[in-house]
């Protein structure tokens, strides 16, 4: 038997980054590796500026997410006014890169994806190092410090996450963390059986279709780095 910390995250907008290059920033159908430890980083309230408990955090979880919904894609045209790479000024907040520099203001473009209606269950497993009890981790969620978003601040969570430690196989655990879903929602039949999965890739109750790499798993929240994982592929095989 297994312990899992599992919870829904569900919101109108998210937005699950994938490796940028130039105007273009993309996302993937599902939340990522960095985007799951943020929001429990977030929660915990360890600040960015904190990379060793990061990293310790980073190093000790293990993440599955089942895609209940497929979502809708979206591409939104951004313009934005920053101030040129100026040295001997120090900008702590949006409104001091107007107001320090107003002449020195120039406009870049960006094209951003985001995922419209996307709901998930995530189950966490913590290792033998975990710096937090999976009931902590709980406790936070319940009660973030500091605000918790999908992917871009500008994409609340749309309910509340209602976490709850389960035990058991992965599969069965992910089926049982259906009556995390609101009463509401219910009436919606045929949630998705499509997960994604670390660790061992043969697991009861789930069928493995592929194992893929995914550069997700962050190294230097200061330096923006990441490296690649094993992300596991296949669909949940109900019984009868």
């Amino acid at each position: 038997m297994t312990d899992y910390l599992v919870f829904q995250l569900y919101g109108p907008m998210a937005s699950w980054g994938e490796p940028a290059v130039g105007e273009m920033r993309h996302t993937n159908t599902i939340p990522g590796r960095s985007s799951i430890l943020g929001l429990l980083a977030a929660a915990l309230g360890i600040k960015r500026a904190d990379e060793e408990l990061l990293n310790e955090l980073h190093a000790n979880y293990r993440i599955a997410v089942r895609q209940l919904t497929e979502s809708q894609w979206l591409r939104d045209y951004h313009t934005t006014q920053v101030p040129k790479e100026n040295r001997k000024l120090r900008y702590a907040t949006r409104r001091d890169e107007l107001r320090l520099a107003p002449d020195e203001l120039q406009t870049i473009l960006s094209t951003r994806e985001y995922r419209c209606d996307a709901y998930y269950l995530i189950a966490i497993e913590k290792t033998e190092g975990a710096p937090y009890e999976l009931n902590v981790l709980q406790r936070a969620l319940l009660n973030p410090v500091f605000p918790l978003y999908l992917g871009r601040k500008s994409c609340p969570v749309g309910l509340p996450l209602a976490p709850r430690c389960l035990s058991g196989e992965l599969a069965q655990v992910l089926i049982d963390a259906e009556t995390l879903l609101y009463p509401q929602l219910q009436p919606y039949k045929g949630w998705g059986t499509r997960c994604f999965w670390e660790g061992v890739a043969k697991r009861k109750g789930l069928l493995l279709q592929q194992s893929q790499e995914r550069a997700d798993n962050p190294i230097s929240r200061k330096r923006w780095q990441f490296n690649s994982r094993i992300q596991h592929q296949g669909h949940l095989v109900k019984e009868a």
